[in-house]
């Protein structure tokens, strides 16, 4: 239903950025490039996973609008100047188009949606006033001062990447809150009772004696540590590492969806198993996120493509699997 909303809106600042702001386009395009390919487009595609998932549950007015970062953005409108103000405007124009889409969409206004389409253009929008500013308040004909500019550029541009990060957090506990419920929804189910979910893991690895030639075990430095002594974390990385060896190039995207759809199930399942463990809790619920992510691109591809598709392999996965 929501589509590409957040992952849309990215794609247009990015492309906003590039036409209209030649010297933090050009001068620092590795880092832009960077920032954005490893940093804000993950989060844009987090973001619409975590927009449907709430959605789905109707969870839309659990949050309220931050009027604040409305009132941040207004207030930077105000104080550019007349060449900052292009770039600036533009983002914001993008920004509102956004929201009146999504309000469209929706027949409603959501708060946590426009909370972070919000947050995401202020930041840019920040970073964009910084280094114009900067650039404009030097004679860029003097040689000696371009080595400054570029370093005060990429001071901001990690500045930006801090901010992101603090968004990270913020769908962090947006995932926490959504796991939170499953969690409840699974409880009823199983009536409360945790070793029924234990046992889902127990099961390939309880009566199988150890090989010390499993590539997983020794991966996870588990060797001939039989079934029995495994720990919940023990056995839920080594479920993972066995479900992610069976990703190939070769293999059918059906066949990759339910892979990583058992990911994510596993660490729906393992978020049940630590509530009271808050490091393991949050390990597991970022990987139902990465997986559900992964489940939902592929989803989608599939629904969007009339030829054959061609599966590959993402970053994460090729790196672990070259290591076993």
């Amino acid at each position: 239903m929501l589509g590409n909303i957040f992952g849309g809106f990215t794609k247009n600042i990015e492309r906003s950025l590039r036409d209209n702001s030649d010297y933090f386009a050009k001068t620092n395009r590795k880092e832009l490039s960077k920032l954005f390919d490893e940093k804000l487009f993950p989060l844009a595609d987090k973001l619409d996973y975590i927009a449907r998932r709430r959605v789905e549950q109707a969870l839309n007015n659990l949050e309220k609008l931050e009027y604040k970062t409305v009132s941040d953005i207004e207030n930077l409108l105000n104080k550019t100047d007349k060449k900052l103000n292009k770039n600036i405007n533009q983002i914001n124009n993008i920004r509102l188009d956004t929201i009146k889409d999504l309000q469209s969409l929706l027949g409603t206004a959501d708060s946590f949606a426009e909370n972070r389409i919000n947050q995401i253009s202020l930041t840019i929008m920040q970073g964009v006033y910084s280094i114009e500013k900067v650039v404009n308040n030097t004679l860029m004909k003097v040689s000696s001062l371009e080595d400054k500019v570029v370093n005060d550029i990429n001071q901001i541009i990690n500045k930006l990447d801090n901010n992101f990060n603090s968004l990270e957090e913020k769908i962090f506990q947006d995932a926490d809150f959504l796991v939170d419920k499953l969690i409840r929804n699974m409880d009823d189910v199983i009536e409360g009772n945790i070793e029924l979910v234990r046992n889902e893991f127990k099961k390939n690895f309880f009566h199988t004696l150890p090989n010390p030639f499993d590539k997983c075990r020794q991966l996870l430095k588990l060797g001939m540590k039989p079934g029995t002594a495994l720990s919940d974390i023990e056995l839920y990385e080594l479920s993972e590492c066995y479900e992610l060896s069976k990703l190939n190039e070769n293999i059918s995207v059906d066949e990759v969806l339910k892979i990583y759809g058992q990911l994510q199930l596993n660490a729906a399942r393992m978020t049940s198993l630590v509530r009271n463990a808050p490091e393991l809790k949050r390990r597991a619920i970022q990987d139902w996120t990465k997986y559900g992510v992964l489940c939902d691109f592929w989803h989608r591809t599939v629904q969007n493509s009339s030829s054959d598709i061609s599966f590959e392999l993402p970053q994460t996965e090729k790196k672990l699997l070259t290591s076993i």
